[in-house]
């Protein structure tokens, strides 16, 4: 494990929310091969002193403490995306395995642009499949594909689909990889803002690596003790709009569950509170609150393994790239709904050490409900 001692934080301007979007979603990732995206991170925490390690498992954590021993609260991003790497070369041939999961309705035909010590493009000329799960009948495996002539490439060289890196078009980000380096620039704009304001707070970035391929870095993360036990973990993803799931433009979402399990009642309760108490405040922030279970979130992993966790995430559009009609296209998202994401995420630094006081309010209240309701119906009984 390696680490790094922090240093006095310096009051300052935050940067602007669609500079830092804009940084990390043009990094090229996929999983095991995140380095980019880590060292992205590390040039972030020294700029900001803020203290800066990193797991025997290459998972980075980005602390900012001020004032007294509080409750920490961890936000957790992972690193990568769907992609292919290359395994072998033959020639102007090459042989790809691909990384996360994609229906294998999609990919036949499109080009990849290969990241090494330059960028060529491939062509992909046949796909290499396996059955799916629950979301579709066959996935993508790998693949095989004609580099352009000229064009070079090494075994372990990423392949990801050539289509926007990033673009801002009015209030919508169309970027290759929203999943989830959105995530990651929400957590970093968060330390950003906290960090220039140098409010009083205990929050913990944890920026994970191998989630597409089974939640790999949260669970070791999870397993080895690198969180406090104490923690309020809080998952933060992108998901999937599809199927009415959620609404573009309509807010963060406290995601209450995945496709798999539903996260802890009171953390939910507690970001729900605050949400609507950032509503009250300003009719212009609107949230939702949804199951989103178009896929699994590090949630699972985290609630699981017996840390209070919630789960947050904005709308998104082209989930792993699969676009209309069977088309591989950039993905998106709004652009307010990660500037809401961060609002709340602020919200939640601050009210940290008062979490068990919103839990026990809402439980004193319902038990006055309850007290009410057993004299009324004792009154009423025939």
């Amino acid at each position: 494990m390696t680490a790094r001692a922090p240093r006095r934080t310096v009051t300052r301007e935050p940067a602007p929310l669609a500079d830092t979007v804009r940084d990390v979603v043009s990094i090229p990732t996929a999983s095991f091969v995140e380095q980019r995206v880590i060292a992205h991170i590390e040039r972030f925490a020294e700029e900001r002193q803020l203290d800066y390690r990193e797991d025997r498992y290459g998972n980075a954590y980005v602390t900012y403490q001020r004032g007294r021993a509080m409750r920490p609260l961890v936000l957790g991003a992972h690193t990568d995306h769907p992609g292919f790497v290359v395994t072998g070369i033959r020639g102007r041939r090459i042989d790809l395995e691909f990384r996360g999961g994609l229906s294998a309705d999609y990919g036949k035909d499109e080009v990849v642009r290969i990241y090494g010590d330059g960028t060529s493009t491939a062509r992909i000329t046949s796909l290499v499949k396996e059955p799916g799960h629950v979301r579709f009948r066959e996935r993508i495996a790998g693949a095989r594909a004609i580099m352009e002539t000229g064009a070079s490439a090494e075994v372990g060289d990423m392949a990801l689909w050539d289509v926007e890196e990033y673009r801002l078009r009015g209030d919508i980000v169309h970027a290759r990889q929203c999943d989830d380096l959105i995530g990651v620039a929400s957590v970093l704009a968060t330390l950003d803002r906290l960090s220039a304001k140098g409010v009083g707070g205990h929050v913990i970035g944890l920026f994970t690596r191998a989630e597409e391929v089974g939640l790999l870095g949260a669970a070791a993360a999870a397993r080895d003790g690198g969180l406090p036990r104490e923690s309020l973990v809080v998952a933060v993803e992108t998901s999937s709009m599809a199927g009415g799931r959620a609404e573009q433009g309509g807010g963060p979402i406290i995601r209450v569950g995945d496709l798999q399990h539903v996260f802890s009642s009171g953390v939910t309760l507690w970001m729900t509170r605050l949400a609507r108490e950032l509503g009250e405040q300003d009719a212009a922030f609107p949230y939702q609150r949804k199951l989103m279970d178009g896929g699994t979130t590090e949630a699972t992993a985290y609630d699981l393994m017996g840390y209070e966790t919630g789960a947050a995430c904005i709308a998104l559009g082209n989930y792993h790239n699969a676009g209309p009609k069977g088309q591989v296209r950039a993905e998106t998202v709004h652009l307010a709904d990660l500037e809401g994401l961060v609002h709340l995420f602020e919200r939640m630094a601050v009210t940290a050490p008062r979490y068990e006081r919103y839990v026990t309010e809402a439980r004193k209240r319902w038990d006055a409900i309850a007290r009410q309701a057993g004299q009324r119906l004792r009154a009423t009984r025939v």
